[in-house]
Formats: structure tokens, sequence, C-alpha cells
């Protein structure tokens, strides 16, 4: 017991010391030299198409030539003292990698807010789409002027008048700026070719976190379900798109700019979103009833529909949310929140979100296994309580074992007793935790007051908890849970 504590007390120096630096670093970054380590450009994903015949170079014609297709084109900057997790930025409808750049009044987007954080910074240019370049197909882009339907698309105006206390700058070389940000279409979108270049991205670079913008949030989703290495997903304003497992998809929602539907994934799919964390924000002018106006209306449907994607994912014991950011006190929002007068302000939200969910860490990769561990067992005691069977299931090794005061036996007898409420494990108070790791195999030690509920007996205990977890995969397995008694 004294060395657990000796150790924990090691471990809180560590992290007030790492926190008074942070706090100190965040006072001056702004103000700061950028230093950026490496930085670069590349294609990933895509198809060749080969002509047939033999190119003739002396008579250069079509036969034998090839042509490079529906690849992303990808830029990146890794900075100095960067984070593991790295930001993947994906632009929406209309929109290239620009939208996370400078933004149209001439600040700092979200490239180089996080880069300041010190997190790699990834920008994508999707297929078929400004520097994502070639198509198979030939196409027409279109010369109809709408640049005003689209301002009201994306609630800032409605017509000639801005919305009410909007957070976009007025002055017309503002507007000029914005508008020059929109990019035509180079071939069909074809969502298969977006999410396998996407996925490819990730395979190329390892674990990441997914940052999507309107029109790639249900591709973000898509993506996800191909590719275990994003490790979670922020998304600001997913206009469609959203997955359900078969069976559950709700009915589709009808608004002033057209019907929004769902989509139907296999279940087994779809509870791949549940082992990630999801963050999901709206800005403001969202109507709670029907109106007329396509510009807002619209997006009263598809804040209903993440409403009910949220709630369908933490019902199967995953980790999402959505933040309507009027009902938590900021106001003025257009559908760029990322590049609105208040950038700073969102681009805290988030950068507090991936902290909270521990996604902020170090390359150290053993402080980051800790922190994962840590996390995953304060979820567990959680779960326990709300007799969360499907996310223990997930959890629980299938040869576990549970030593209890009144005996020892194996997960299906533990699962069993949780959900029947044979013990009910109402709430876990952790007093102190330490982790050992080595290897592939985790141990913590948590000193609880456990509040049980044992044959209709409430009774209040004080327990050192040794929880061994083995990893599998990209997955940590609970494979003994005991409890020791402390006097």
């Amino acid at each position: 017991m004294n060395l657990i504590f000796k150790k924990m007390k090691q471990i809180i120096l560590s992290l007030f010391a790492l926190g008074l630096f942070s706090f100190s670093n965040a006072q001056t970054n702004e103000k700061s030299l950028l230093t950026i380590q490496k930085q670069g450009v590349f294609a990933v994903g895509g198809t060749v198409v080969e002509a047939e015949g033999t190119y003739n170079p002396n008579n250069p014609k079509t036969e034998g030539q090839t042509l490079h297709v529906d690849h992303a084109t990808v830029q990146y900057q890794i900075p100095a003292d960067a984070r593991k997790l790295p930001l993947i930025f994906w632009h929406g409808y209309g929109q290239t990698a620009r939208t996370w750049q400078t933004t149209a009044d001439g600040r700092e987007g979200f490239q180089t807010i996080f880069l300041r954080k010190n997190y790699p910074v990834y920008l994508i240019d999707q297929p078929r789409r400004g520097q994502g370049g070639r198509s198979p197909q030939e196409t027409t882009i279109p010369a109809t002027p709408n640049e005003q339907y689209w301002l009201g698309m994306f609630r800032i105006a409605k017509g000639d008048d801005y919305m009410s206390n909007v957070q976009f700058d007025k002055s017309p070389e503002t507007l000029n700026q914005f508008y020059r940000q929109i990019s035509p279409d180079l071939g069909t979108i074809d969502f298969e070719v977006n999410t396998d270049a996407v996925s490819a991205l990730f395979d190329k670079i390892g674990n990441g976190i997914l940052v999507t913008h309107s029109h790639s949030g249900g591709q973000g989703w898509t993506t996800a379900i191909k590719n275990e290495n994003i490790k979670a997903i922020v998304s600001y304003e997913p206009g469609s798109g959203f997955v359900f497992p078969e069976g559950e998809a709700p009915s589709a929602m009808e608004s002033a700019g057209g019907t929004l539907e769902a989509v139907s994934v296999s279940k087994a799919d779809f509870l791949k979103l549940t082992k990630i964390p999801i963050i999901i924000y709206y800005g403001d002018f969202i109507p709670e009833t029907p109106s007329e106006f396509y510009g807002t209306d619209n997006w009263r449907t598809r804040l209903a529909m993440a409403k009910l994607f949220v709630a369908t994912i933490n019902k199967y014991g995953g980790d999402a949310k959505v933040v309507h950011l009027p009902e938590i006190g900021i106001k003025g929002n257009t559908h760029f929140p990322m590049s609105d007068l208040n950038n700073k302000e969102i681009a805290k939200l988030m950068a507090d979100w991936l902290t909270e969910k521990g996604l902020d860490k170090t390359s150290n990769s053993e402080t980051s296994m800790e922190e994962e561990i840590k996390t995953l067992s304060k979820a567990k005691w959680q779960w326990m309580a709300d007799k969360n069977v499907d996310s223990l299931s997930n959890l629980f090794h299938k040869k576990a074992k549970f030593v209890h005061m009144g005996g020892t036996w194996g997960t299906e007898r533990e699962l069993q007793v949780i959900k029947s409420g044979g013990i009910w494990y109402k709430k876990a108070d952790v007093h102190n935790v330490s982790v050992e790791i080595f290897g592939n195999t985790a141990i913590i030690w948590n000193e609880i007051t456990l509040l049980a509920v044992v044959g209709n007996n409430e009774v209040s205990n004080r327990f050192m908890v040794t929880e061994v977890y083995q990893k599998n995969g990209n997955d940590w397995k609970l494979t003994n849970l005991t409890f020791s008694k402390l006097l």
C-alpha cells in the first residue's frame, strides 16, 4: 500500500508540474513564433486508368497512356514538440482545405490555431475537388450565379440582410474572400471514392483524430467504420449521411430545404462507432419549429437527426454528444464555426474536449497507455453501475476471472450477476489510482469506496481493486478483477 501511494504522489506531482508548464505556455503562445518541424504535400488513394494499346512517343495518342484519378491531396504540418495524435481536417460541400486555413477576414484559422496547440495538422482536398484534381469522368462545370443561395444555406444572411448579431465580418472584402473559396466538383461526388481515399490516408499515417465539416460529416462515420485508426471524430454541422443499425433508422424528415433520410448499416458496423468518442457541434439560427426559409429550416432536421444518431450510439455503450452552441451561451455562429469571429472560442471547446477524452497526449507511448487504461477503468465502473452488459461483454475477456469476497467465477456468471441485479455496483468512488504497464499487459490498482446492493441490502465497503488488462489487437480486454477489502 505505501509503495502504491508513493508512486501516486510522484504521478500527481509530475502532472501538477506539467499543468503549470502548459498554463505558462498558453499565456505566451499566441505571441511566439510557430516552429514547424516537418511539412509537405502528397496524394493518397485513387486508381489508374490504362488505355489499351502501346504508347508511341513519336506519335503520341491515347493508346497505352495512363490517367491517375480519384486521389485525395493532403497538406500536412508537424510542429515541434508535437502531440501524439494528429488532427485530420476534412472540408464540406463546395469547399476545400481552404476552410481550415486563414479566415475570410484574415485571422488565423483552425490549421494555425491547432498547430500552436502542438497538434500535427493534415488538411484534405477530397477526390474530384480542389487539388484532389482529376476524375475518370468527363464533366461540365456550370457557371450559374448562385452565391447568395449559399450565403442563405450557410446561415450567414437572408438575401441582403445578415443574421442578427452574426459572428461574421460584414466588410465587402471579407464577403469577396468568402465567395472565392467556393470550389466546384471536377466529377460526380462519390462517397465510396472519397471514404476509400481518406481511409487510405489513415492507413498511411496511422492513428489520428478526424475533424469533419458539413458534407464530410456523414462520410466521416463511414470512414471510421472502414478504418480503426480513426480514434475520435469531431464533426462541425454534419448535414447528411447519419448511420443507424438496420431496423433502427428513423423516418425521413421534411424541411423547407428538402428531405433528410437516415442511412442503414449492419449492426456490427454501427457498433464500431461506439468504440471511439464523437462530438458534434451546431451553430446558431436553427429554428425549433418548421419555418419557410430553406437556409435555416433544413438545419432544424439535421440537428434533430444528429440527436437521434448520438442517442443510438450511446444506447449501445458509446460516447457521443451533440453540442448546440446557443444552448451553452455561445451565440451568432454560422455554418462555419471554425472561421467565425469567435473561432478561438470554438477551438478552445474542441481542445478542452480532446483533453477530457485523453486525446491530447504527447508521443510518450507508455504515458498514453496509462491514461487510456485509467479512462477505460473509469468507464467500466459506470457501465457496471448502469448494468450495461453490452459494453461490459465487449470489455471482458471470455476467460476472465472475477474474485469477490463471496467467491470466484468467470465472465458469463459476472455478466449475469450484473444484469440480474444480484450485485448492483451502484456507485464506486475512486480515491487513488496506480497503473503499471508490462508490454501488452496493464495492471491498475483502484482504491475505492463501493456502494453496492447485494440481496436487497445496501452496503458500503472500501476495497483495493486489482484489474488486469491485456491488449488484444487495438482493444484492451479485462482478464482479471479482484476485490480486496480494506480495514
